[in-house]
Parts: structure tokens; sequence; C-alpha cells
């Protein structure tokens, strides 16, 4: 008996020691005057066809709660708009402020082959929109996007879809990493196309296998990892959503769905809620 006792405790201590670390892309978050769950989703951003699914558990979830939360109101419909106006460089820059001229060639001759417009017509775009443009070529796919998913999902089942964060909130801590380093990593990963590519199927596998923490150090040891930014592009941002679920949940149980890299570790939104008294848990 006192075996079993020690043994039973024992797993509870490692239980409530790992929870916020166990391999689960879906958590559910109750107590702390909750007086239903709501539900956490981390998604990945783009994916190929091929490697997308969305398990029956998440869809269920899904259905017993009243709003969906995304990092942004994906179904604004003047986002498109107001993406277009925060995706140029200011104050008369281009892209040739920041970049070689072997640089700006390769990549001239890179868009021309794959999009069919060269950097004449894209050197005021910012980084991260030539970023975008770069995926189709890197995935070797046409890709899909979880948050396109779950507007579609809400609709159906008439949902209001909300945001976290503010388009021009999600842009501005971007903002705050030097154009120069933007560039170089633009410049790089289209170079090194295969080598991206490699990169992106392991992320997807680490993904599908559910392994959180596993995907945090992965982004952590990438050769264009951004770990030093982390504060600006993760930490804080975690933060913030932690003391906006508070009222958020309570008002409405509800689905979150983030990017699955501010889930795990120390200063991840689970460990964060977990700190703030709320019972966190897989859902398998």
């Amino acid at each position: 008996m006192k075996s079993f006792l020690f043994s039973t405790a024992l797993c509870l201590f490692v239980f409530l020691a790992t929870n916020a670390q166990e391999s689960s892309l879906l958590w559910r978050i109750s107590g702390n005057g909750l007086s239903e769950p709501s539900y956490i989703y981390g998604t990945i951003h783009l994916i190929c066809p091929q490697d997308y699914s969305m398990k029956s558990k998440v869809k269920a979830c899904f259905a017993e709660t009243q709003q969906v939360y995304l990092e942004v109101d994906f179904d604004d419909p003047q986002m498109m708009q107001k993406m277009m106006s925060m995706s140029m460089l200011t104050n008369g820059e281009t892209a040739r402020d920041y970049l070689t001229d072997e640089e700006y060639a390769y990549l001239d001759d890179k868009f021309k082959n794959t999009i069919g417009t060269g950097m004449a017509q894209l050197q005021v775009m910012k980084p991260l929109i030539l970023l975008s443009m770069s995926y189709i070529s890197i995935l070797q796919c046409q890709p899909v996007s979880f948050e396109t998913v779950f507007v579609e999902m809400a609709k159906e089942e008439d949902k209001e879809v909300l945001g976290l964060e503010s388009l021009e909130q999600q842009m501005s801590f971007f903002n705050e990493i030097p154009l120069t380093e933007q560039f170089k990593m633009v410049s790089d990963i289209v170079k090194q196309e295969d080598k991206a590519r490699d990169e992106f199927n392991t992320l997807v596998k680490i993904y599908n296998s559910e392994n959180i923490k596993g995907l945090l150090e992965f982004m952590d040891e990438s050769e264009w990892s951004m770990e030093k930014y982390e504060e600006i592009l993760i930490h804080g941002r975690n933060k913030d959503w932690a003391s906006k679920l508070d009222s958020i949940a309570k008002e409405k149980p509800t689905f979150f769905a983030v990017g699955a890299g501010h889930l795990a570790g120390e200063n991840g939104w689970l460990s964060l809620l977990e700190k703030k008294g709320y019972n966190v848990e897989a859902v398998k």
C-alpha cells in the first residue's frame, strides 16, 4: 500500500510538473473562475495539403465553444486592404538599400521564374512579404492554412471570429527587427531553398507528432532562428494573451488557435496560464 501511494504521488507530481510540456496540440483550459472550459490549439500557419489533417477531437472541442480567437481577426473584410497598406517600405526605401547587387539580381531572377514578377516591382515590399512570396517555391505546393479552415468552420457554426491582437500590432513586432537582418534572412533562405525545404519538412514532422517542446527547440536551433527576438515575437505576446484570456474565456467558452511555437516552455502560453491558476490539460 505504501509503495502504491508513493508511486501514485510520484506520478501525480510528474504530471503536474510536466503537464504543459506534454505532446499535444490541443489543450483544455478550466478552473480559476471559468464556468465552462475553453480550448487552445497550436497551429502551423502554412502546410502542404498532403501533410494537413484535423483530428476529430479538435472538431469536437471546437463545437463546444461559442467564439473563436485567432492571433488576428482573419475574417475582417478589410484585412487584405490593411495588409497591403502595411506591406510596403516607407521613406522612399527599397530592397536595393539593403541587398548587395548579387543578392538583388539573384532574387530578381528567382521571383521572375517562380511568380512571374521581378524585383523592379517587388523592391518596395517589406522582407516579410517577399518571404511569403517564396513559400510556394520552397514548399513545392499550394499551402493551406489552419486559420483559414477555422474561419470557415466558424462561419458554418455561426461563431464570431476575433483577434488577440490587431494586424497593426502584429506587423509592429516585426518592425523591431532591423531591416538589414530581415533582408539578409530572405536572401539566405531563397538562395538555400533546398536546405530551407528540408528544414521545413522536419518542422512539419515534429508538428504532426504534436511535440510542442521539440518544436520550440527545433525553431531555436534553426539557422534562421529569431531566438534573440523571442521576447518581442513570442514571450511578450504570450504574456499579453495570458492576461487577455481571463476576460475572454470568462465571458464565453472560447476556441483559441495560435502558432504552436507559443505553447511550450517556461514562458509559453500554457505555462503562464498554469501560473495564473488555470487547469491546463492536454486533450488526448
